[in-house]
């Protein structure tokens, strides 16, 4: 790219000698009561370059703006990404905290959908259960 501007210099430059070689004719210039003479290359040349130099004085304010609210933006975009990887880290701890809760609630469905060693799947009338424990505790069937 820098090639190719640079070769866009020196094709203008180039141009601007050769064309203040073929205009060298002397004018004069009048502009209300203030007067110059000079060639018309000269002139021409002149005039260019000050009316380059009001366009880039008009569009001066607009790019400084346009640079400050890019830099702004930058800064911005900055912490937002900071912000992003952040909540991105929580999220996976989330993650991970609820598939070891959703372990944990299989592992307790499992637990308690497996029969016990005393369920039979049958209901035992209450009086042998009440029985059954007072013999375990030692109270029932004991002889004085």
């Amino acid at each position: 790219m820098k090639i190719i501007y640079l070769i866009l210099v020196l094709a203008v430059a180039i141009t601007a000698v050769i064309f203040a070689l073929q205009n060298s004719v002397e004018i004069a210039i009048s502009f209300f009561s203030l007067s110059a003479s000079g060639s018309l290359s000269l002139v021409l040349i002149l005039t260019l370059t000050i009316g380059i130099l009001i366009g880039v004085l008009i569009l001066a304010p607009s790019v400084f703006k346009r640079s400050i609210q890019f830099s702004g933006l930058k800064r911005r975009m900055g912490r937002l990404e900071k912000e992003k990887s952040k909540l991105d880290e929580k999220l996976i701890e989330n993650d991970e905290c609820a598939e070891n809760l959703r372990r944990e609630k299989a592992a307790v469905a499992a637990a308690d959908a497996s029969p016990s060693s005393e369920d039979t799947g049958e209901p035992e009338p209450i009086i042998e259960t009440i029985s059954q424990k007072l013999k375990k505790s030692g109270l029932f069937g004991k002889k004085k």
